[in-house]
Order: structure tokens, then C-alpha cells, then sequence
């Protein structure tokens, strides 16, 4: 049930990618409470995360562990949502961040995030783009604020985060001309409290308010949203203030 004692809508079928921590694990738990009949897939490299769920919530959790960066994650995905006899909406949360501390910069830093963000999420996206032009449905992108105002202690996170929403804007285009049933929603949280989080930022919101937030959005199908909403203002002023680089 809702926060208000009211259902909010028709049960769903929701895969999220990436759920065995943080915001994804979140909205695994938003999903299976808010409406007693939804059904929810959930993927992730932790088996026993997966499985607590699983056990939490018989019947109407269904799970595979897999790593996004293996060729077989693809394979893995179609079984789940077989399995669960189809999905309404597919939520891509698994993610990789880090920071380097400088002044060089290594390649074991790096490479994590582009393997996750970048490969991991392009192998989802084009099987989610291609079963849900078929089935109808909603993709969902968790990308951040850093894909749109880079990080400098965070090259390949703020790149590859920029990668997604651009990549998700593209096939909302390629959607839109050729009338597929695909609804996509691109979202750009702010700094929430998670596991990616390793020193103090300013702005951070709960992981619990910035999941719902993310939920209500999802669920309004928004083609972007920006959690949360302070951070649209902080977005319009960074679009004022050139980037002051040396070339």
C-alpha cells in the first residue's frame, strides 16, 4: 500500500537490474510493498541479497545472479523474464563509481565503471529495446546529475553516466519515429546516501526519500526527471556557467 492506504495502481511486472544494494535494492522493496500483487525480477552479482529477497517475499520474487559485464547477462535476463511471464518495465540501477585521488590517474580506476556503465548497460538497453518494441513497456535509465555536470575526481563515472542518458535519449527518438510501444525514463538523481557515496558531498537526501522519489517518477513515466527537485534549479544555473578549461 501507499503512504496514503491506497493502492496507487494495476500490478506490475518490474526487472531491475542490479538489485542487490542501494537504490535498486530500494525499489525492490518499494514495488513488492506498495501494491501486494506486483511481481519483481531482480539481477545482481550477490546471490545471497538476492535470496533474502526472494525468501522475504515468496511467490513474487523471481532472481538470477549475473555480472551486466558478461555476454551471458543477456541470456540471464530473457530466462528471468520468461520466468516471471513477462515485465512491464525494466530498471537499469547497476552502476560503478569511483574517485581518483590523483594527480594520476590508473586504468584499474577507470575501467570498472566504463565495464558496468557503458558495456554492461548498452548489452540491457538493446535487449530491453528489442523485447519491449515487441511486448510493450517502459525502460528505465538511473543515470545522475554527473552526466551532466562532469566530476573532475570522476572522469569515467561522470563519462559514462553522460553516455547512458545520451544513449537513452537515441532510442527514445528511434521509438518515437518508428511508433514502438516503448516508454523510456531517463533519471538524474542528485547525491542520495549509497554505498557510491565515500566522503561528504553537500545536497545528499536518504537513500529511502531518494528511492520513492525515483519510484514516483517511474511511475508518472516521465521521460526525465531530476531528483530531487532542487537539483533542477542547480541544473539550469551549471547550464549558465561555461566549462573554464585549458586546452
Amino acid at each position: 500500500m501507499t503512504r496514503h492506504g491506497k493502492y496507487v495502481n494495476q500490478s506490475k511486472k518490474i526487472v531491475i537490474i542490479g538489485a542487490t544494494s542501494g537504490i535498486g535494492q530500494a525499489l525492490a522493496h518499494i514495488y513488492l510493498n506498495e501494491n501486494p500483487e506486483n511481481i519483481v525480477g531482480v539481477t545482481g552479482r550477490h546471490t545471497d541479497a538476492l535470496t533474502e529477497l526472494h525468501d522475504r517475499f515468496p511467490g513474487r520474487v523471481f532472481y538470477r545472479t549475473m555480472d551486466v559485464t558478461q555476454e551471458e547477462s543477456i541470456e540471464l535476463t530473457r530466462e528471468l523474464i520468461s520466468e516471471m511471464g513477462g515485465t512491464d518495465i525494466i530498471i537499469y540501477c547497476a552502476g560503478v563509481g569511483t574517485q581518483n585521488k590523483g594527480p594520476e590517474i590508473h586504468p584499474e580506476t577507470e575501467m570498472p565503471a566504463v565495464y558496468t556503465n557503458v558495456v554492461g548497460f548498452s548489452r540491457i538497453i538493446t535487449f530491453a529495446y528489442n523485447y519491449l518494441r515487441s511486448n510493450g513497456g517502459q525502460f528505465v535509465t538511473i543515470a545522475s546529475m554527473a552526466g551532466i555536470r562532469p566530476l573532475r575526481h570522476s572522469p569515467s563515472y561522470s563519462a559514462t553516466k553522460r553516455y547512458q542518458i545520451h544513449y537513452t535519449s537515441c532510442l527514445a527518438q528511434l521509438a518515437h519515429k518508428n511508433k514502438e510501444p516503448i516508454r523510456f525514463t531517463t533519471i538524474m538523481p542528485g547525491f542520495i546516501q549509497t554505498g557510491l557515496l565515500k566522503q561528504k558531498y553537500p545536497l545528499v537526501i536518504s537513500l529511502d526519500k531518494g528511492a520513492y522519489l525515483i519510484y514516483k517518477a517511474i511511475r508518472k513515466k516521465k521521460r526525465r526527471a531530476i531528483i530531487p527537485g532542487r537539483w533542477r534549479t542547480i541544473a539550469f544555473i551549471w547550464h549558465l556557467i561555461p566549462f573554464w578549461e585549458r586546452f
